[in-house]
């Protein structure tokens, strides 16, 4: 039998997937001259902000205590250490640098939502919404991947 801890975990792991994404694209705002990319990195910081929001409420119904920590990132796990690479990486303001950075850690992302939605022991409701945030995150890493060619 599965227990809630072990559902709680995994959507936590994916709070801190976020966590670590907001982390990174402000690093690339502050970091970048491009208006342009200022723009949609702050979408995006937008958007994952909605998504950790969505992951807490399923946290909360589930285990009822919520999420560990709503700010916290995982530096030990290498699925999480990506978006702080980046943070690190995104030192000089070239905006091949940026993109190639932000498209890396997107790739990441895309592949802990995919490794979470293949798991049997969530339950449906929660990968429907899983496959939603799935298909932003890739739309978001297609951009940057279009945008990191074109630069």
């Amino acid at each position: 039998m599965i227990k809630n801890e072990e559902i709680v975990d995994d959507l936590n792991d994916l709070v801190k997937i976020n966590n670590d994404r907001i982390q990174g694209y402000e690093k690339a705002v502050e970091d970048n001259e491009d208006p342009q990319l200022d723009d949609l990195f702050r979408h995006y910081v937008i958007q994952s902000q909605n998504f950790r929001s969505q992951l807490a409420d399923h946290i909360v119904r589930i285990d009822g205590s919520g999420v560990t920590d709503a700010t916290s990132t995982d530096v030990s796990s290498k699925i999480h250490r990506a978006w702080i690479d980046i943070k690190a990486a995104i030192t000089g303001k070239d905006r091949d640098t940026v993109l190639s950075s932000v498209e890396f850690g997107e790739n990441v992302a895309v592949e802990a939502y995919q490794n979470a939605i293949e798991k049997d022991h969530i339950p449906a409701y929660i990968k429907e919404d899983l496959q939603k945030q799935l298909v932003e995150l890739k739309a978001a890493y297609e951009k940057v991947k279009a945008l990191h060619k074109a630069a």
